[in-house]
């Protein structure tokens, strides 16, 4: 007898994952900006409503790509693990992140871009490596190799290990069409620079920070997952699941854009909530261009954006020269 339970559960998995692949490949041809919620839904098969179900935005579709691929990269290192050598640990992780990376470049270079825009502060891709810290040290440690995250440690784990991988992870195509040199070749020749200096590094840096006066960085420590960070919390009675969310905006937006504006205070947060998503963290907006952005969902848009100010969804200076997102 087929478990029906079990048989929704399975497709609605299915139609997540779907999602995601279809997003990532329309990051990839289109660039994140170029992206659009409706296109991804097309490429999947499924409504938008379905993609709100999972995810609220575009950004937090990009953001779990790359928890994916941070939780794939650590499930490498445990595998490695296994292997009875510790030895040799530090360059046996080294080499299997040139090939991991590689394998995962069209999202590397999605995350990067946007990286790139905000360079004074960040974004995906800083935030995500930072968040993988403590648990890429807990890996380490357990293979009998014990380091301090001091300001060296960081910079050379960030400049002088990751960011070449990247490197080759995201233009290794380029170069060899390029030079004419064969893709492979440039592999082989770059495991053998990876192999000729990590075991050297972690002596002379890692294992060296063990004995260095500096004090070690704590800013990672307390970090929270996106879920947990600073979000303004509905009150009880006006939380929601996620399907009641899907259903209310399903019920009020129509093809991209609000019908009605709800009178209902738990529907009202649902849909400030959404209109939340429209904007990126990392960026401060006029006046204009809040209301530029909002006019093109919603006919009552300056109603809106005094809402989203007044139920902490954005930020305002006193004088109304800037907004920023608080979510």
């Amino acid at each position: 007898m087929v478990n029906k339970a079990n048989s929704t559960s399975s497709t609605l998995n299915e139609a997540r994952q779907r999602i995601l692949d279809a997003a990532l490949a329309e990051f990839s041809e289109k660039g994140y900006d170029g992206a659009r919620v409706g296109s991804i839904a097309q490429r999947a098969e499924v409504n938008k409503a379905l993609i709100y179900y999972y995810f609220r935005s575009k950004n937090e579709l990009l953001l779990e790509l790359l928890e994916r691929f941070r939780k794939d990269r650590l499930q490498v290192r445990e595998t490695l693990m296994q292997e009875s050598d510790e030895r040799d640990f530090p360059d046996r992780v080294a080499r299997a992140d040139v090939d991991y990376l590689f394998s995962r470049r069209d999202v590397l270079r999605v995350a990067l871009m946007e990286d790139l825009k905000s360079p004074a502060q960040g974004g995906a891709f800083l935030e995500h490596w930072v968040s993988g810290l403590e648990e890429g040290r807990k890996v380490y440690e357990k293979q009998g190799y014990s380091f301090r995250y001091t300001p060296r440690v960081l910079t050379a784990l960030f400049f002088y290990q990751l960011l070449p991988t990247v490197a080759f992870a995201t233009l290794g195509e380029a170069f060899a069409k390029k030079t004419g040199i064969g893709l492979e070749q440039i592999r082989l020749e770059f495991l053998q620079l990876v192999r000729e200096t990590t075991q050297r590094h972690y002596d002379t840096v890692f294992a060296s920070s063990l004995k260095d006066a500096a004090p070690e960085a704590t800013f990672f420590g307390s970090r929270k997952n996106k879920s947990e960070r600073d979000l303004k919390a509905a009150p009880l009675h006006l939380q929601t699941s996620a399907e009641e969310k899907a259903a209310l905006i399903a019920k009020y937006v129509v093809h991209g854009r609000v019908i009605k504006f709800p009178l209902k205070e738990k529907a009202k947060v649902v849909l400030l909530e959404y209109f939340s998503e429209l904007f990126d963290v990392r960026k401060i907006y006029t006046e204009k261009q809040v209301n530029e952005m909002l006019r093109a969902v919603v006919d009552d848009y300056a109603k809106v954006r005094r809402y989203l100010v007044d139920y902490g969804y954005l930020g305002r200076r006193p004088d109304g020269s800037a907004y920023w997102s608080r979510v």
